[in-house]
């Protein structure tokens, strides 16, 4: 019974101790929940991870970029702009009119000049471009060429007389346009119809008059004469100072572009090789 008795006192004392331990804590407001209050957790925002730039890619098109909330171009290197042209026509013809066609002419664009002006000053510029042609059966050659201040000439092929008229000048000013340069001769005086008989080729070039001869192609300055006899004797003829004189013989190798440029007319190119 004493050991008994012992026990429950010492259960009687623990259960005292432990209310005695809880009731310790912070004292509960009144009116409040014996509940206390809980922490509420949010679920994670998620903070985008901004992506890298777009590499840029050689010969590519411009990486966009947004400049404000508006897409923007990337900046790029601007290519300048083409030379405006026009067209630029060089005739060579003689004081009445006549073309006269296979002149080497040439074409000189002086800088600085402002081809408005209509003015080149003398001593101030220098040739930057050059252009080169030769007339066509109608006197006539044509350049495509850039805006500016131009000096033309030629080189006249033997035979001709070309009028002295100093220095020749052009301009050309407006895009698109055409501008137009002469270049003259003097008109050769027409040759007696006597001169294209066979007699007459033939006592002026000095050959034996006995075989008869054809003659192909004649104009009182140039002409084409052959005769009937074995082997190729056909020749290629002009008149200068007045006579006759032996241009090529066949077979020969000039080429036409020298033919032309010693003033052969068109009409005679299927004569020449090259």
């Amino acid at each position: 019974m004493t050991a008994i008795g012992k026990t429950w006192i010492g259960v009687i004392a623990g259960a005292t101790l432990l209310l005695a331990a809880c009731g310790g804590g912070d004292p509960q407001v009144s009116g409040s929940s014996s509940v206390r209050p809980t922490n509420t957790s949010t679920a994670p925002i998620s903070v985008a991870t901004p992506s890298p730039a777009p590499g840029v890619v050689p010969g590519g098109p411009p990486t966009i970029t947004s400049v404000g909330g508006r897409p923007s171009s990337a900046p790029t290197t601007a290519q300048p702009p083409a030379a405006a042209t026009g067209t630029v026509v060089l005739r060579t013809v003689t004081l009445s009119g006549i073309p006269v066609p296979g002149v080497p002419v040439h074409l000189s664009l002086q800088q600085p000049c402002d081809p408005s002006s209509n003015d080149i000053p003398v001593g101030e510029t220098a040739e930057t471009l050059r252009r080169d042609g030769v007339t066509d059966d109608q006197g006539r050659a044509a350049f495509v060429t850039e805006i500016g201040c131009y000096r033309f000439g030629m080189t006249a092929p033997a035979g001709t007389n070309p009028v002295p008229e100093g220095m020749h000048t052009l301009f050309l000013v407006t895009p698109g346009s055409t501008a137009t340069g002469q270049l003259r001769f003097q008109d050769t005086p027409r040759e007696p119809a006597s001169a294209c008989t066979e007699s007459t080729i033939e006592t002026e070039l000095g050959v034996d008059p006995g075989p008869a001869a054809t003659i192909a192609d004649c104009d009182g300055q140039w002409g084409v004469i052959r005769w009937n006899t074995p082997g190729d004797n056909q020749r290629v003829i002009t008149r200068t100072s007045g006579t006759w004189a032996t241009y090529v013989i066949f077979p020969h190798n000039t080429c036409w572009s020298s033919a032309s440029a010693d003033g052969v007319p068109a009409r005679l190119r299927g004569y020449f090789n090259c």
